[in-house]
């Protein structure tokens, strides 16, 4: 077996691994009680501006934080993914503004909303990673909160046309995501170089399971802004 072909399996034996480790956590966010509320109709007009404002600063500071480490591994060739996930990014904050209008929220005092540090700590952690993590660290956590965000934005997406009766240009941003689904196969390969690097597969992991862990403070900071 060449070396290559061992890092390859090792760097998918990593991901499924993580997979297994993340699943009961995996579980709780794709099933939170937001995604009920909605669906119900039970979360407020306000409920939802707070939303959208979080969102808002989110991938205001997404933009800034993987242009960080764009800059930081633009010599490897993980530069290729890690622009994706920067040029995501600006395709998504120009959908949020049409999301707060719908909602009776100015796209002007988008920037002044105030931030919830419970909703924020998500953004915050990205920030962490892209200053001191490298770039494995980024790729396989977002191989898995791109999944569970996903799942979660089409459920919004869903409940905002069919509950709160938002055309489908104002709900886009929440659909818009399901174009950058990542898969296993994908990532592995930039997983695969960071641990031929000698990047520490345990700290790959744990990056992994904090982001999630901070995916769900997200949603429960909504859910409780929302009283349900």
């Amino acid at each position: 077996m060449t070396n290559e072909v061992a890092h390859h399996r090792s760097a998918l034996d990593l991901i499924q691994q993580t997979r297994q480790q993340l699943e009961p956590l995996i579980q709780q966010i794709t099933t939170h009680r937001y995604l009920d509320a909605l669906a119900e109709k039970r979360v407020s007009l306000s409920a939802l501006q707070i939303l959208a404002t979080q969102q808002y600063h989110t991938v205001t500071g997404g933009i800034r934080n993987i242009a960080l480490i764009v800059s930081r591994y633009g010599h490897l060739p993980s530069r290729a993914i890690l622009n994706e996930f920067l040029q995501a990014e600006f395709v998504v904050w120009e959908r949020i503004p049409a999301f707060a209008e719908a909602l009776g929220l100015p796209r002007e005092q988008l920037p002044q909303a105030p931030k919830l540090a419970k909703a924020m700590m998500f953004s915050y952690f990205i920030s962490h990673v892209c200053l001191y993590g490298c770039d494995g660290d980024l790729i396989l956590a977002f191989r898995f909160d791109s999944e569970v965000w996903i799942q979660n934005s089409l459920r919004v997406y869903e409940a905002l046309r069919s509950q709160y009766q938002l055309s489908a240009d104002q709900a886009e941003f929440f659909k818009i995501y399901e174009h950058y689904r990542e898969t296993d196969e994908r990532v592995s390969p930039y997983i695969q170089d960071a641990l031929a690097r000698g990047e520490s597969a345990a700290q790959m992991q744990e990056t992994a399971r904090l982001m999630l862990e901070y995916e769900l403070s997200f949603w429960d900071a909504m859910a409780e802004v929302a009283g349900v």
